[in-house]
């Protein structure tokens, strides 16, 4: 076995290893064609019952599965491993993200662009005691689940069965906060929302300016930082090469980052809001609480924001928006799951075993 370049692997934060060049398993053509069967039957249903926002979702949420496992685009690990052994390459990618993000979201804000009429608008909030808790909460519960929302269900998806306790207690949790919501939202001191385009008077080109320089000052200090500390690399990831690399094998972290900014860009003008992950688990969570019986509709979330007032009947304004979540989120899922059959990935026996050692070691990879 020849060994060349100390690299990490791509879900460790400890302990470089040295490795081998791998290979792509065959696909699994059954199961890719079982999938590929469901998402034409959902968007069948889709077109046949609901408005055509629905199906874009729908098809925008299985190229947000596919490209998030494509290049095993994690957020939670981003940041651990650049606090752990100063490796900024994933951080330098989601700076990307949100840097073709927000040039793609200033002229849409700005000139309230969508496909189906329905307004556009960012997600602007305070800035409190409930960000302040709540985050720090997450963050540790991310670390200790092994990932944060999208990341937990592209893991699902990519056959990761252990991630489904952090689901299922991702469920639990938004359910229950849910009820209480305006206690944090509401009761709680918080600054006034600020915009950096709408409260500052910048406009959007001066906020998208001022973005663009914070994104480029938090990639430089990574860069800086990963000198400093020698890290190690990431471990390369099994890929072919030429067009076949669209379906099978890695993306590099750049490309994806860009793909995802797209969808999040058609994602807000086909629904009117970005991209958001955790408002369809507390969704999940009360349509199972409601079928056990329980009385939903009395919760601050979904009386404050779904209800629009009615104490009992979701407004069918409330309804469209909230399948539009659901939607995209199972889109988001089956599109992983196919991506996970045809990729067929596989590490090196070195790699598997030192996996192995860390999970024991962790308990989360």
């Amino acid at each position: 076995m020849t060994t060349s370049t100390r690299v990490q692997p791509v879900n460790e934060v400890n302990d470089p290893v040295y490795r081998d060049t791998t290979a792509l398993n065959a696909p699994q053509k059954a199961l890719i064609a079982g999938g590929i069967a469901v998402a034409a039957l959902l968007t069948v249903y889709l077109l046949a019952t609901q408005h055509i926002a629905q199906t874009v979702l729908l098809g925008i949420g299985l190229l947000l599965g596919y490209t998030l496992f494509h290049a095993r685009f994690g957020f939670t690990s981003a940041f651990r491993r650049f606090m752990s052994v100063g490796n900024g390459q994933a951080m330098r990618s989601h700076m990307l993200m949100l840097a073709v993000a927000v040039t793609l979201f200033a002229p849409i804000l700005a000139y309230g662009y969508s496909f189906f009429g329905t307004g556009v608008s960012g997600y602007v909030s305070p800035v409190g005691v409930s960000l302040v808790v709540g985050s720090f909460i997450f963050g540790i519960g991310m670390q200790l689940g092994g990932g944060c929302a999208s990341g937990t269900l592209y893991a699902i998806g990519g056959g990761r069965s252990v991630m489904f306790i952090t689901l299922l207690f991702f469920i639990i949790g938004t359910t229950i906060g849910a009820y209480h919501l305006p206690f944090w939202t509401e009761d709680l001191p918080a600054f006034e929302p600020v915009s950096l385009a709408t409260s500052t008077g910048l406009g959007y080109g001066g906020a998208w300016l001022v973005s663009i320089a914070l994104f480029g000052l938090i990639a430089w200090i990574t860069l800086i930082i990963e000198k400093k500390k020698r890290a190690p690399k990431m471990a390369p990831l099994p890929t072919t090469t030429g067009w076949k690399r669209i379906f099978r094998g890695s993306w590099p972290l750049f490309a994806a980052a860009i793909a995802l900014a797209v969808l999040n860009a058609l994602t807000l003008m086909t629904r009117g809001t970005p991209w958001g992950i955790t408002s369809a688990f507390a969704l999940w969570g009360s349509k199972i609480a409601e079928f056990f019986g329980v009385d939903v509709h009395f919760c601050g979330f979904h009386h404050g924001v779904e209800l629009r007032g009615h104490p009992r009947r979701l407004s069918r304004f409330s309804r469209w928006r909230l399948v539009q979540v659901h939607q995209n989120h199972d889109g988001q899922f089956l599109g992983i799951r196919c991506r996970r059959l045809a990729d067929g990935l596989r590490r090196a026996a070195c790699v598997r075993l030192q996996h192995r050692r860390i999970f024991r070691r962790h308990r989360f990879i």
